[in-house]
């Protein structure tokens, strides 16, 4: 009598079936089904202790969870304004077990000749909030308000020394926005990030610190630097600290705020699309959710998730600018029409580039 049983046929189609069912996907959606299959490793481009860090170990945590108990591993890659880190993960396999993050999309690489990555072709960008600039000056400087700062730039361009991350990262950029918004002349001195920059300021390295408000309002709170100003054109009372705004003392940089950044993951664009709608989601249940929400404000920093196309875009537009302003100081190594960028006003009718396509 055969034994090839009821009992046998349901096995078969329960187990070897699945199994065939399996093998028969796609395989993009094969390993998406699997995925991931290791620990992941989330390549940070600044020194721990910054804003890109901060976000970065907020956010792994809670994507183990959205990844059905993944491992992330956050491991610091500085150097070269993110580019070292970049580079590093570009060049690991496109598996989706190698990711990067940075400030503000990558903008200023490419103009600086530091990577040749364009961000909506080699790239695919997840986006988590955005950050603002805040300008503090030791306790005992003579300088109460960013207008004090201005005149006594311009009664000595190039000596006093304010501090910002690498060149083409998201404080320089907005130092050199200042600048050329005012007509000062500040000596720019880089370091490995923001939170960097703000102790530069703490031990008088330098005359202003350039950075995030999420690197310095802990210090301003204590009494350990002086606040000027936030780049947001009205004022704000933040964690009960009454913060200026910078526009009080730059009208010029009206209908140009907030100034700031933002924290950006991103995966090589040719990893299989399956992959990317996986990590997408495990990406906006995290960065959507209430607890992240909550902890991004208390830095503070203001969550701003996106995703897919939408993310191509901001990463385009953030590059246009940077591009447009590192040339327009003399600071790029490449033009935006080397780059096949427009005009900054010219964004909306550029965007979608010719050849544009979306991964997901």
């Amino acid at each position: 009598m055969s034994q090839w049983n009821d009992w046998n046929r349901r096995q078969f189609v329960l187990g070897g079936g699945a199994a065939l069912g399996a093998s028969a996907l796609p395989f993009g959606e094969a390993q998406a089904a699997s995925y991931p299959t290791r620990p992941i490793t989330l390549v940070v481009a600044t020194k721990q202790g910054g804003g890109v860090d901060g976000v970065s170990r907020t956010v792994a945590p809670m994507m183990e969870k959205t990844l059905g108990g993944a491992t992330i591993n956050v491991v610091n890659k500085t150097g070269a304004t993110g580019s070292i880190g970049g580079t590093f993960v570009y060049n690991k396999p496109n598996d989706g077990h190698w990711w990067f993050a940075s400030g503000g999309f990558n903008r200023g690489l490419r103009a600086l000749g530091l990577m040749d990555h364009t961000a909506w072709e080699h790239w695919q960008y997840y986006g988590a909030d955005t950050s603002i600039m805040s300008l503090s000056v030791p306790p005992n400087s003579p300088y109460n308000s960013v207008g004090d700062l201005i005149k006594a730039a311009k009664k000595n361009p190039g000596k006093l020394r304010m501090s910002g991350n690498g060149l083409g990262g998201t404080w320089h950029l907005a130092a050199s926005l200042l600048m050329s918004v005012t007509g000062t002349d500040f000596r720019f001195v880089p370091y490995k990030g923001g939170k960097p920059a703000t102790t530069a300021a703490l031990k008088g390295e330098v005359d202003v610190a350039c950075s995030g408000l999420h690197e310095q309002l802990d210090v301003v709170k204590a009494g350990r630097l002086k606040h000027l100003a936030i780049a947001v054109s009205k004022p704000r009372k933040i964690q009960g600290v009454s913060l200026r705004a910078i526009t009080e003392d730059v009208p010029e940089l009206e209908g140009k705020t907030p100034v700031g950044g933002g924290m950006a993951m991103a995966l090589r664009r040719d990893t299989p699309v399956a992959i990317l709608k996986t990590v997408s989601k495990a990406w906006m249940d995290a960065v959507g959710s209430k607890e992240f929400h909550e902890k991004d404000m208390r830095k503070p920093r203001f969550p701003n998730p996106v995703v897919g196309a939408d993310a191509d875009k901001r990463a385009a537009l953030w590059e246009t600018v940077a591009a447009n302003l590192l040339h327009g100081v003399g600071k790029a190594k490449k033009s935006p029409k080397d780059l096949g960028l427009p005009a900054i006003k010219d964004f909306e009718s550029w965007w979608p580039p010719k050849g544009y396509k979306p991964r997901m």
